[in-house]
């Protein structure tokens, strides 16, 4: 089951000792903010498997670099053909071209880098124009969700955001002290997120996938 802004509408309701949805746009749009500042929130503290997406948007055509998919956040594999890219840093992308793309392991062969620059990507060697698909695997950048729309996170862990939308209420309404209960609902669901995160080997302190460096490891 996807998790929609109907199901989120309905539950933060029933939260709040109401007996329905609101029907009106304004209060709709109101409390719709609240659960985008908390999906956003969210996803802003990981790269979570559940923003993982495939891409094979490109093909090779001998061209200098090659657009990005638009929701693209951060790469995790890029394989061209049945070969392999390894991801370099913009700065040393000029440490890698001509010579510098071959190694000796301990005999010759290719080594395959790109690097990405302004919304594209750019391959190291350039590649020869062979109709070879570019199949990537990336974490998406999440944005707000309209109405009628559905969220990424996953059912279980989607209280969160009823938890943050109540809380943002009581803010609403001067009712400071009754938010710090949701407030810390909603902490503790994303750490249960964080948990299930490093069961899955994602962005675990011992090297699988990716963290956001500036905000430690999960539990």
């Amino acid at each position: 089951m996807a998790y929609t802004t109907s199901n989120y509408h309905t539950n933060l309701a029933y939260r709040l000792g109401e007996t329905a949805a609101p029907s009106d746009s304004t209060t709709k749009a109101i409390r719709l903010a609240w659960a985008n500042d908390g999906y956003l929130t969210i996803s802003r503290r990981r790269y979570w498997w559940w923003q993982q997406a495939t891409s094979t948007a490109n093909t090779n055509t001998g061209a200098t670099s090659y657009t990005e998919p638009t929701d693209l956040k951060e790469f995790i594999e890029l394989k061209i053909g049945s070969t392999y890219y390894d991801q370099i840093p913009y700065t040393a992308n000029r440490n890698h071209t001509g010579a510098g793309a071959i190694v000796s392991l301990p005999s010759l062969r290719s080594s395959f880098k790109y690097y990405r620059f302004g919304g594209s990507y750019y391959l190291i060697p350039v590649d020869d124009a062979d109709a070879s698909t570019h199949k990537i695997k990336y974490y998406k950048r999440v944005s707000a969700v309209a109405d009628a729309g559905t969220f990424l996170i996953p059912d279980d862990y989607a209280p969160a955001l009823e938890a943050y939308g109540e809380a943002r209420y009581w803010m609403s309404i001067t009712q400071q002290a009754k938010a710090g209960a949701p407030y810390s609902e909603f902490e503790e669901i994303v750490k249960e997120m964080e948990r299930e995160q490093s069961r899955r080997g994602t962005g675990h302190p011992a090297g699988f996938g990716i963290t956001e460096p500036e905000d430690g490891f999960p539990e």
